[in-house]
């Protein structure tokens, strides 16, 4: 797995690559955690390269949900593959977390 992140126009981009599963969620959750200390207006999680969700990945997410909240972040999902977002769905994480199919949806 690997993780990238960038600003765009002063929003938070993060791009998680691979699977997300009880192996990789644990890096990933970290890094979304640090970059989340800085306390951004939005953070986008670009899900495009998520290949594979697994619960523990959902619990990244609940975790970058949390924290966001806590902080007044707008948090957003968008670009999920047909399997991560059956998963994201049938979990009921579409009930507190907003999901968009493109970053244009998720900016606007």
């Amino acid at each position: 797995m690997e993780v990238q992140s960038y600003m765009e126009n002063g929003v938070l981009i993060v791009e998680p690559s691979g699977k997300l599963d009880t192996f990789n969620a644990p890096k990933f959750g970290a890094e979304l955690a640090r970059l989340l200390e800085d306390k951004p207006a939005s953070c986008l999680l670009d899900l495009s390269g998520v290949t594979f969700l697994s619960s523990s990945g959902l619990q990244v997410l609940l975790a970058g949900a949390k924290t966001s909240k806590k902080e007044g972040i707008n948090y957003r999902v968008f670009g999920m593959q047909e399997m991560v977002n059956d998963v994201f769905f049938l979990s009921g994480f579409n009930n507190f977390i907003e999901s968009f199919e493109t970053k244009q949806e998720a900016l606007t």
